[in-house]
């Protein structure tokens, strides 16, 4: 073991976050070395402690889809290079249905309702609206929507939203249509209309320079000090999405790679006042036991994926997830009023019975 890094480990143990050289140091190492093992076990060891061994399940349901204007380079659903090919919405009442779906065991913490960059302001409120009165008070409802203003947000707050997954992306401008001090402007927006903010390390690609994710980490813990991240803070692996620029497995990093970059992000948010739950996208056991304690379970249209209903391609279902968490050592999960449940061998049964 390298005395710096062991040095690194050492004081975010005690509560004290890195630098960004000491980021850049962890960002350099070898994956499968023995100093990224002992910052992986490290953040497991942190979270875990924080947190009462507590796990966080998520669902998100893709509303709409059609050739975005956007043009993220790295989305399924960017205008020069997409498979979907109409402006397609799903109707109100089979949003409805779906939510029914994810909150039906009332283990969800948060259920997200997902747009394209540009959407349907009034369709979006009547579903958060539909939505809020058909689901469990104990789920929490969170945005994922394009670029908006204050007024609309509190629109939306008294429809019932709480949280917005809003996100400043790697190459944002560069890889995308849109204006990084845009997606700012919205996430301040929504902060002041009085909504949770949520935030991530995302998307990250195997060309991504250490230096673009010690500065967006950084980013996440400067927003966290000033804002909350009451729900969540994470990391998000760019996936080799088939008709992109980054087809192929080789554009993609490991899970080894995401679950380090995840560990290194614990660091960073080590010393928050409200230290927020760890998410990591796409689900896996290595970032489960390497400082992660939340994933999503997801259906219909996902920028990830070329299938219409992504529950039918990449994304996991409720019982999936939470069968995950299991397996990775959770033996609780927390729902989005601060209840928990007990996740012990007789109620995972129970689950699978249901």
């Amino acid at each position: 073991m390298k005395r710096e890094i062991a040095g690194i480990i050492a004081r975010a143990q005690e509560g004290k976050a890195p630098t960004y050289e000491e980021v850049m140091e962890l960002l350099a190492l070898d994956e499968a070395s023995p100093e990224a093992t002992a910052v992986r076990g490290a953040a497991n060891d942190l979270v875990r402690a924080k947190t009462g061994n507590a796990a966080v399940l998520l669902g998100q349901i893709g509303v709409d889809v059609y050739p975005c204007e956007a043009d993220c380079q790295f989305c399924s659903f960017g205008k020069s290079h997409t498979c979907f090919t109409e402006h397609v919405t799903m109707p109100i009442d089979e949003v409805v249905k779906r939510a029914k779906e994810f909150t039906k065991g009332g283990d969800l913490y948060a259920l997200y309702l997902m747009t394209m960059h540009s959407f349907d302001k009034q369709y979006f409120l009547d579903c958060v609206r539909a939505v809020r009165a058909a689901v469990p008070a104990s789920t929490r409802l969170v945005s994922n929507i394009g670029d908006t203003d204050r007024e609309y947000f509190e629109q939306l707050k008294a429809a019932g939203l709480n949280a917005i997954y809003h996100v400043k992306r790697l190459g944002e401008g560069e890889l995308t249509k849109i204006s990084p001090d845009r997606r700012e402007a919205t996430i301040r927006a929504a902060h002041e209309a009085g909504l949770s903010i949520q935030d991530c390390c995302e998307p990250i690609g195997a060309e991504t320079p250490n230096e673009a994710i010690a500065t967006r980490l950084f980013e996440i813990q400067a927003r966290g000090r000033e804002m909350g991240l009451h729900d969540c803070a994470g990391v998000m692996k760019r996936n080799s999405v088939p008709g992109t620029r980054y087809e192929g497995l080789a554009n993609e990093i490991t899970d080894m790679r995401l679950a380090l970059i995840g560990a290194i992000e614990t660091f960073v948010m080590v010393d928050q006042d409200d230290f927020p739950w760890m998410a990591v996208h796409e689900p896996n056991t290595v970032s489960l036991m390497s400082g992660a304690n939340t994933i999503w379970a997801e259906t219909g249209f996902n920028p990830r994926d070329t299938a219409e209903d992504t529950s039918a391609g990449r994304g996991l279902d409720v019982p999936a997830v939470r069968q995950m968490f299991y397996q990775a050592g959770f033996r609780m999960l927390v729902r989005g009023d601060g209840s928990r449940v007990d996740l012990t061998p007789e109620y995972m049964e129970a689950k699978l019975a249901e």
